[in-house]
């Protein structure tokens, strides 16, 4: 017998998934990390968080709602006065992680993995070395983190059937 999903709100699930990305780091690791790091690791969380909606939007229309208002709710907080970066700074950062994970689709048995392009911009993005030393083990450990957090991402949005209320 199938399970249901619930039923949830288009908007109201883009407000709590904004909520999420903009909490992108443990206590533990705030206290390990560069203030420059963990922005750039903002930026990753706000663009991995639209990437799944993307490809959930695929299969599930439904979804394209709920990444619009998500995007809406990005533009809105980033567009206000109490925003530590300007919306055209994540625009910037969304146009350059979604070319890096394009990359392998263009350049087909080219890349060692398939996220390997997204990690080496965010290695860079995220080091404070000018200019940035390339650290394979660093590039990989970027493209796990943007991995794992789209298949918790995908996990976590399973149980749901998207509603639009008027």
């Amino acid at each position: 017998m199938p399970s249901q999903k619930e039923c949830v709100d288009a908007g109201s699930l883009a407000k709590t998934l904004f909520e999420y990305a903009l909490n992108p780091a443990s206590p533990e690791l705030k206290l390990k990390c560069t203030p420059h790091y963990l922005d750039e690791l903002l930026f990753l969380k706000l663009f991995s968080v639209d990437y799944v909606l993307g490809m959930k939007a695929v299969a599930q229309p439904a979804f394209t709602s709920v990444r619009m208002h998500y995007n809406d709710e990005i533009e809105r907080f980033f567009m206000s006065k109490e925003s530590p970066f300007t919306y055209s700074t994540v625009i910037m950062r969304f146009k350059a992680y979604r070319e890096a994970c394009n990359a392998n689709t263009l350049d087909k048995g080219k890349q060692p993995g398939a996220f390997w392009e997204l990690g080496k911009v965010f290695s860079r993005l995220a080091s404070d070395a000018d200019p940035w030393v390339p650290n394979a083990l660093e590039v990989v450990l970027h493209a796990n983190i943007f991995v794992s957090d789209c298949l918790r991402l995908a996990e976590f949005l399973e149980p749901y059937n998207i509603v639009e209320t008027v």
